[in-house]
């Protein structure tokens, strides 16, 4: 199995109630002082979300990758779980590089997306990730699209680092070419977070192959590409890490300990493991040979932000670079660009994926419609 169950330390166990009382604790203060830092415009939209905000971001902050393991369901399970309580079959399959993938919707759909969830790399896929991307394929399905979703599990760090992700998700990819004979035209890749990170870093592998991951070659471009706050750029020197502090429920802190988990000791980050450092021209080959259209979402209350700003300026350079006949002289294009930003104000870091894990939440909110407003149209 791709999500190795490895026992936390005694140690690390035993450490786990004080962090949770931490926790417990910043929840109560933030619950007093909410209206005040909000009403001086610090704090997430709506009194509930705020608290709710501020316990998930102290959580994250004293919680190790192991520790969270322990706390957490697998995403084989959690899919099972759910799948089986919406009255379905669970539908695995094994991979190549002990990786699995998971169906959601029907296999034969003329569209699938290749799914890879966030969670920094050492957590698994949630509630909220595995109802969202149910919620997303039955609404293609109601807006008449033949839509399904494969939905990778990987090793979790650190029980495995990079670039062992990038090869899992290579082979879920090449399973879907070979094993499925699918056509490229048909499918898409989708991520959130660090699922983003990974879909992005499958996209450069596409195009200029990383020498430690088999190769995936590709008869013609893919369908789309959907990168949810992707979290492409280990830094936290970005202004909005304090400007939206409070906004947003990740921290430095949560950021920092998730790269030092992902990468090796020893290793230093790449092209492939921050995407942000790659250069355009590395996606004007992936606009030109891997993908036909990409759209980048972002929160714009998420401490990301900045850097999935900066990120989607190179994106759309080498978009704009692989079609230059579409710009015209006074910058503006011929025809709807291939490439999409969207940043939906105030919402933070994959809010869709979040209000589907907290009970009572609306469902379906302005995030989740403009992705699927977008993946609507590029699936008609």
């Amino acid at each position: 199995m791709a999500e190795i169950e490895d026992p936390v330390s005694e140690s690390s166990r035993g450490a786990i109630p004080l962090k949770l009382i931490k926790t417990y604790l910043a929840f109560l203060k933030r619950s007093i002082t909410s209206p005040l830092r909000r009403s001086k415009g610090r704090g997430a939209p709506g009194y509930r979300r705020d608290v709710a905000y501020a316990f998930i971001r102290q959580l994250l902050a004293e919680l190790g990758a192991k520790q969270v393991q322990f706390l957490t369901r697998t995403t084989d399970k959690m899919y099972n779980r759910i799948t089986k309580n919406k009255g379905k079959a669970p539908n695995s399959v094994q991979l190549p590089e002990q990786a699995k993938g998971h169906w959601i919707g029907n296999p034969q759909a003329r569209f699938v997306m290749l799914y890879s969830h966030g969670g920094g790399f050492f957590g698994s896929a949630t509630f909220g990730h595995i109802r969202y991307l149910y919620r997303l394929q039955e609404e293609m399905a109601q807006a008449g699209h033949d839509f399904s979703i494969f939905v990778l599990t990987y090793t979790l760090s650190p029980n495995g680092v990079y670039p062992l992700q990038l090869k899992q998700a290579a082979s879920a990819l090449n399973y879907l070419l070979t094993e499925e004979h699918r056509d490229p035209a048909t499918i898409l890749l989708g991520g959130d977070s660090a699922g983003g990170n990974l879909t992005s870093a499958l996209l450069e592998h596409i195009v200029r192959p990383h020498a430690d991951v088999p190769p995936v070659s590709l008869a013609r471009p893919l369908h789309a590409v959907l990168l949810i706050s992707p979290w492409i750029s280990f830094s936290t020197s970005w202004p909005t890490f304090e400007s939206n502090a409070e906004s947003d429920y990740i921290s430095r802190r949560a950021i920092n300990r998730a790269a030092i988990t992902y990468i090796a000791p020893g290793s230093k980050p790449d092209a492939y493991s921050e995407p942000n450092t790659s250069p355009v021209d590395f996606w004007a080959d992936v606009a030109k040979r891997a993908v036909q259209n990409l759209l980048i979402w972002g929160g714009g209350g998420e401490v990301l932000i900045d850097g999935i700003k900066d990120f989607a300026a190179k994106v759309s350079a080498g978009f704009a670079q692989a079609d230059p006949s579409s710009v015209q002289d006074d910058g503006s294009t011929k025809r709807p660009p291939r490439f999409k930003l969207i940043v939906t104000p105030k919402c933070a870091h994959e809010e869709m994926i979040i209000d589907e894990l907290a009970l009572g939440w609306v469902k379906g909110g302005e995030a989740a419609r403009d992705v699927e407003s977008w993946l609507s149209a590029v699936l008609s």
